[in-house]
């Protein structure tokens, strides 16, 4: 292996372990946050099912197709070619770090910020008392804009897109499986979570069923205790009461946005990724030409 190669070879490497790590710590961190912010709810890290409910958040959900797909990077370095499949577990990877960045970086830090002043400090295992602001600032720098920022950068850099380039049509669609699985998952958690073990507090209050909004008006239920206690919806340009209809209506709405969502950023990264590509393979025949 030439020393071009071996030092590319070592890049790459620096490079997972980084996103591995940004991805793993940030998961962690958030844990023993959650349990030190909301202690009136008894939180259990050891339960499975709080980790069943942690991956409902999309940055986890993230984390969850991120980590597994970085390892395997580590694992088939020395492949030269890859196939059509691992192409579309790139794009998939780079759409979803993507979106977890833009989503936290356009406001998401602006709705999460008061829970880092709900507790003072916080005991973290061999660390000991850290002031919950610092676990805030830490965690959802290494997760929303490290972790993304680097994960598109791998694809930007690394990854090849001409298998998606070739069947379109076929990547389109399965590039549409993520959206959905993350709905189904969302949607059935707490049915198997709550199954054996119901939840004694309201669905909206912590640990809630749902992540978002449009889950609980999709199931025909109010989003959280504001809406319960004015009897319609806090989607100030269309007050509703929670019904089957209704479900059925958002359950259309969301994915419709998903569909726009994940098409377009599929069409816009292969078309801009496969042109630097390809402008990147000319430079380097001129330069071997000379």
């Amino acid at each position: 292996m030439s020393s071009y190669h071996q030092k590319r070879s070592k890049k790459k490497i620096s490079l997972l372990l980084v996103i591995v790590f940004s991805h793993v710590s940030p998961v962690l961190l958030s844990a023993f946050y959650d349990k030190a912010t909301h202690t009136s709810h008894n939180v259990k890290l050891t339960e499975f099912r709080y980790w069943l409910w942690a991956f409902t958040w999309w940055s986890a959900w993230a984390s969850l197709l991120t980590v597994p797909w970085a390892i395997y990077k580590l694992f088939t370095l020395k492949r030269k070619k890859s196939g059509f499949g691992e192409h579309m577990w790139d794009i998939i990877v780079a759409e979803t770090n993507f979106i977890s960045g833009v989503i936290f970086c356009c406001g998401g830090f602006y709705l999460t910020i008061h829970s880092a002043f709900k507790t003072s400090e916080i005991i973290y295992p061999l660390i000991g008392n850290v002031k919950s602001i610092y676990i805030w600032l830490l965690y959802n720098f290494l997760w929303h804009v490290l972790a993304p920022g680097l994960a598109f950068y791998y694809f930007w850099k690394y990854c090849s897109v001409n298998k998606l380039k070739k069947w379109k049509s076929l990547g389109l669609t399965i590039n549409l499986f993520n959206p959905i699985i993350y709905l189904l998952y969302t949607m059935l958690r707490p049915q198997i979570s709550n199954f054996s073990k119901p939840p004694t507090v309201l669905p909206h209050n912590y640990p809630p069923n749902y992540p978002y909004p449009p889950f609980f008006w999709i199931m025909g239920k109010f989003a959280n205790g504001t809406e319960q206690k004015a009897g319609r919806s806090k989607f100030l340009f269309w007050s509703w009461h929670p019904s089957p209809l209704m479900g059925l209506i958002w359950l259309v709405i969301t994915l419709t946005f998903w569909y726009i969502i994940f098409s377009f950023l599929f069409h816009f990264l292969v078309k801009i990724k496969a042109k630097r590509d390809n402008r990147l393979a000319k430079n380097i025949f001129s330069f071997k030409l000379n």
